[in-house]
Order: C-alpha cells, then structure tokens, then sequence
C-alpha cells in the first residue's frame, strides 16, 4: 500500500473487495431472493390453497371455547412451565398453543377447537419443503449456524471497508453514473462496476450495516453474558421468556375471554397471541398481542404488534402498547428501525420490487469487480504471488465461473429440486438443500477441470435453460402454470415464474457475450493490418 490517500484507498479497496467478493456476492444473491420468500414459498408449496384475504376487523370475536380448551391442554401438559402462549382462531377447526420446557425452549401443539384433543398431523397433503427460507437462512448464516453468523459478519465489515474505499477511490463518483461506454472490453466493465456501485451506493451502505446491526448480540455477547450473570437464567430464555419473577406464592388465573375482547376492541384487529408469564403464581402476568394487517400496517415502518399488559390474577390493566410504535427508548428505536429497513416486515409490493432491483445490481457490481480483476491480470500480471502467481490467477477465475455462473444455477436448481424429488422423501426438505449444494459443488468441479471461457459459457447456458423451462417443469409435474395463476389471481406464483424467465432471458444474453470482446479485438486488428 503506497502512494497518496487515493492509491491507498484504491489497493485497499482491490484487496478488501478481491477477498470477500465471492461470499459477498452469495450472500447479496440470496438475501436478493429472500425478498420475496413468500412467494417463493408459496410456489414451492403447489398443493397449499391460497390464503382467502382478511376481511376488515368490526368487532371483538368469540375466542371463549378455544381458550378454554387452550388452557385446560396446558394445565394438564405444561402445569409447571414458566410461561403459556395460545393462539387463539376464531372460526377455525383448530388453533395452537405453546410452553416453555425445561431447558427454556419452545414446543407447541395443534389443539381441536371443537373438543380441545390434540390434532394428528397430516402427512402427504403439502409437500414437505423449506421453501423460501432456504435462501434466507443460506443469506443469514449461510446454513452454518453461529459459526456462519460470525462469517457473514466479518464479510460484512469487510463489504463497509470496501465501499467506503470506493468512494474515496472513484473521485468522479457522480460522473461515473451517467458513463457506460459498450464493446470496449476492460473499460466497459470498470463503467459497468461503477455505474452499479454508485447506483446502489446509499442502499448498499444500509442493507450492510443494518445486517451488521441486527445480529450484534453474536458479535458482542458480552451484553448477553452480563445479563444472564444478573438474572441468573440462559440469555436464549431472556430473549423470549417471561420478564417478570415469579413471587413463589400460589394465584388463581383471571378469566382470559373479557381481556381479549378489550384489547381486540383497543387494537380493531384480532388477537394474535394470549401470553400467560408464570402460570399458577401470585405474581403471574397476561400479555395480549394484535395482529399486523395491511390496513394498521399501511404508513407504518415499524411493524411491532400492540400489547396490552394484564395483573393475570385481578385481571387489571397494566399497560398498553400500541402497534407500530417506536420504543421509547431512543437505541431500542435505532435498532427496531434497522431491523424493519433489513429485514423489510413493513414491506409492501412496491418497496419490494425495489430491493430486489436495487439487490441484484448491487450483486452485478460484485460480480464485474471480481471479472475486472482478472481482465487487469490477463492484459499485465503483477506477480503478487510471486511463482505461483499464475496458479493463484487460475483459482480466481475458478471461484469468478462457480461464484457468479455456478451460483446462479444452484439457485435455479433448487427450485427444480423441489419438483423432481419424491413426494415421500424422508426428510424431504434437508434433500432440496442438499440439492442446491450439490449443484453449486458441480459446477466448481466443472469449472476447475474446463477452460475458462468454456466453463462461463456453459455454466450460464446451463443456468438460462434451467430458467426458462422451469414453467414447463412445474407443468408437467403439477399440472399448473402461468395462466392458470393469473386466472385465479394468485399473482404471487406467477409472478416466481415470470421473473425465472426474465433471469433466464439475461443468463442466455450473457452467454452470448462470452468471449466477444476478446473476437472483436482481434477482428480490428485483422482490419487494421490490411
């Protein structure tokens, strides 16, 4: 690192980008597609009948007999646990109710609502899948538990390293956006990297930081140590259980039904959750959650639910929380907005759509900084690594072709995956993940064993055609497609297939280019000579 502020900030952007570009850029692809995990569910789950559209809230509804059958279940099941939920479901067959084991983790039941028995589960009428949230997981931690946490963050600081290198580097950043100059090899791609960082500049500065943000408590466990050190109970209970203590002496519940109703009359929306902190003691609390809908949660960032907080044995009102309101504590505030700019719960349509084109141009950038690297090294090889220098140069183009192209066609086979496996499948949904990174390890084998451009161009051509008939495929073996979709309104599905076509459409142009500044050059120089 030599030279003035701008040669420092530009070999530290090189290196700091070079190294995490290829995580980067998987874990932008992903997070890209978790934007819509919904619908990506939704189509991955083609048995499952639409969700009917709530109808407007215009009073309190009868939960009397599931609350009774809710309570009676957890008496006799969960008598000594710290804390009871019951979802409560109006004019539903059944409803669930949840408890805190003895380690202090959840478990969970799907009760009758007519006779309060626990309901068998249901096998073979929706296919076991994990849908959308593969891609979610994959984004988060990259199906690696705390370990992968602790990755995805170190290359999150790395990723805020490089973009602010960037700015520093690229001093006609504003300039950069209006220039693209096509068909000039090296130059188009360094206007191709520019135009999509500066583009995406503010986006990517949040998006990186609040991922940063929202998992400090991995990052700074300290703050969990200390508090699990003064209340003397596991930080994983703290997060979710109850926040009062109990007081050791025994207390009668209140009648849950008149709390409900006032705080489904409060809210004008439907209970989500009824929460019982230290059932059967004198100092046991109620705590009533609302359910977000689009109408409460139209103008709103936040999409924290409303609570209203009971005395469980005289049944008096404690406190009230209203929905989608900031905490009043100013970091708390910071952080819930953070979380809803990342994590996108307040989300409409629109705003989605928006992320996912921001999402992916900010992969492209990652991806032509990772090419622009390599096209630099061809035309004038610095011998960073002394003799292994060239060694090292062919591994990146490795890790550029399975990275970028072979990414891309594990993504799409994974949604193939879920249609070609066997309904039965033991562990089915464990198989589509084994799919993907089955697919994903191929092509990193089909890329170290092929020549560089061969293995772009077939990679990409793989992936475009994976694309592309992936309605064909989902016809052939459910008997639905785009029409259908659109027929019965279920915008959504179609709309997975849609943007599969249009993804495979940009794969395919892409593997029309392979090689085709490196033809055209050579074609002007047989011009120029004669």
């Amino acid at each position: 690192m030599t030279g003035g502020l701008r040669q420092r900030m530009a070999w530290l952007h090189t290196w700091t980008g070079l190294w995490v570009c290829w995580l980067a850029f998987a874990i932008f692809l992903t997070g890209t597609l978790s934007v819509f995990v919904h619908p990506i569910s939704d189509w991955m789950r083609p048995e499952q009948v639409q969700q009917h559209q709530q109808t407007a809230f215009t009073e309190a509804l009868d939960h009397s007999q599931q609350l009774h059958h809710g309570l009676r279940y957890l008496e006799r099941h969960a008598a000594h646990s710290k804390m009871w939920e019951l979802w409560p479901r109006a004019g539903e067959a059944e409803f669930q109710v949840f408890w805190l084991n003895e380690p202090g983790y959840y478990q969970d039941e799907h009760l009758s609502s007519a006779t309060g028995a626990a309901m068998p589960e249901e096998a073979g009428t929706v296919r076991d899948t994990v849908g959308g949230t593969h891609f979610v997981t994959f984004h988060h931690a990259l199906h690696a538990g705390t370990i992968g946490l602790w990755i995805v963050g170190v290359a999150s600081a790395a990723m805020l390293v490089a973009l602010i290198s960037g700015v520093v580097t690229h001093k006609r950043i504003f300039q950069d956006f209006f220039t693209f100059r096509p068909s000039k090899g090296q130059r188009s791609w360094l206007d191709a990297h520019n135009l999509a960082g500066v583009l995406t500049l503010p986006f990517l500065f949040m998006i990186v930081y609040s991922g940063l943000t929202i998992s400090w408590s991995t990052y700074m466990p300290a703050v969990s140590w200390a508090q699990a050190l003064r209340t003397g109970e596991p930080a994983h209970v703290r997060d979710y259980g109850p926040q009062n203590q109990p007081s050791g002496r025994a207390g009668t519940l209140t009648p849950l039904d008149p709390l409900v109703r006032l705080a489904e009359t409060t809210f004008r929306t439907p209970v989500y959750a009824v929460v019982v902190n230290h059932p059967g003691d004198a100092a046991m609390t109620v705590d009533i959650y609302s359910t977000n809908t689009p109408d409460t949660q139209h103008g709103n960032l936040l999409s924290k639910r409303g609570v209203m907080k009971f005395n469980g044995v005289t049944g008096a009102l404690l406190e009230t929380e209203m929905p989608h309101r900031a905490p009043p504590n100013g970091a708390r505030a910071t952080m819930a907005t953070l979380d809803e700019l990342h994590r996108l719960h307040f989300a409409g349509s629109v705003i989605r759509w928006i992320y996912f084109i921001a999402g992916m141009a900010g992969t492209a950038m990652m991806a032509t900084g990772a090419i622009l690297f390599m096209l630099k090294r061809r035309q004038k090889a610095l011998n960073e690594f002394g003799e292994a220098t060239q060694r090292v140069y062919r591994l990146f183009d490795i890790l550029n072709v399975a990275t970028i192209a072979g990414l891309s066609l594990a993504c799409i086979g994974f949604l193939w995956s879920n249609r070609l496996l066997p309904l039965d499948l033991v562990e089915r949904h464990e198989w589509e993940v084994t799919a993907f990174f089955g697919v994903w390890l191929a092509t990193l084998l089909h890329a170290a064993v092929r020549p560089v451009t061969q293995a772009w161009r077939e990679q990409l051509w793989a992936g475009a055609a994976l694309c592309l008939l992936l309605p064909v495929l989902n016809l052939l073996t459910t008997g639905q497609h785009v029409l259908g979709y659109l027929a019965r309104r279920d915008v959504e599905r179609a709309a997975v297939e849609l943007t599969a076509i249009a993804l495979g459409a940009l794969l395919a142009f892409a593997a029309t280019r392979v090689g085709q500044p490196k033809a055209s050059a050579t074609t002007a120089m047989r011009k120029a000579a004669s």
